[in-house]
């Protein structure tokens, strides 16, 4: 999420609309980034963790395609489609944004108990921005570069299908019920 945290705003405008439209498409992933984040975790908690994380990748994967083609896909000859695109594209990456983060701990937690889940998650999250501060620079190297996000936001596509790929192959059982043993390892 590093890339629309620094660059989705100029992006927009880059695209042809204000400062205030952009901002306000911003806001929209903010605000929908909690529906998902209650929804997205709803539904791991139901129906496992494994399945539902590699959704919310596929999600922002899909959200990220189409924010793709609000701006046009030149190489496949696929026009702008404009702003209705670039709105759907943000709501369908506002719904995954924060939805990781939950299913993520949750995850851990199933896999690896709760005993070490401090040391576990503050690990996970301190490694994270790291990745996140090296993507705000490649996304705007890339555009340097290239004179357009193109490059910067199919990658993220790329990193987002080889992260569900990942989290898909990893193996695991099914959460316990509450009031199982308190050091299950199985997760899904």
């Amino acid at each position: 999420m590093s890339f629309v945290n620094a660059h989705f705003v100029t992006y927009a405008q880059d695209l042809g609309y204000s400062p205030l439209t952009a901002a306000f498409m911003f806001s929209i992933i903010g605000a929908t980034s909690i529906v998902g984040a209650l929804w997205l975790g709803h539904m791991s908690d139901k129906h496992g963790r494994r399945v539902w994380l590699a959704i919310s990748y596929q999600l922002r994967a899909l959200g990220f395609v189409v924010v793709l083609l609000s701006m046009g896909i030149s190489f496949l000859s696929v026009p702008s489609l404009g702003i209705v695109a670039l709105v759907a594209g943000v709501l369908l990456v506002g719904l995954s944004w924060n939805a990781v983060v939950g299913i993520t701990a949750a995850f851990a937690a199933d896999g690896f108990g709760t005993v070490h889940m401090g040391k576990i998650y503050g690990t996970m999250f301190a490694v994270m921005p790291m990745g996140s501060g090296l993507g705000s620079f490649l996304g705007g190297y890339l555009f340097d570069v290239r004179g357009t996000y193109d490059w910067a936001i199919w990658s993220n596509i790329a990193l987002l299908i080889a992260s569900a790929l990942l989290v898909l192959s990893i193996g695991g059982k099914r959460p316990q019920p509450l009031g199982g043993p308190a050091t299950a390892a199985g997760g899904d």
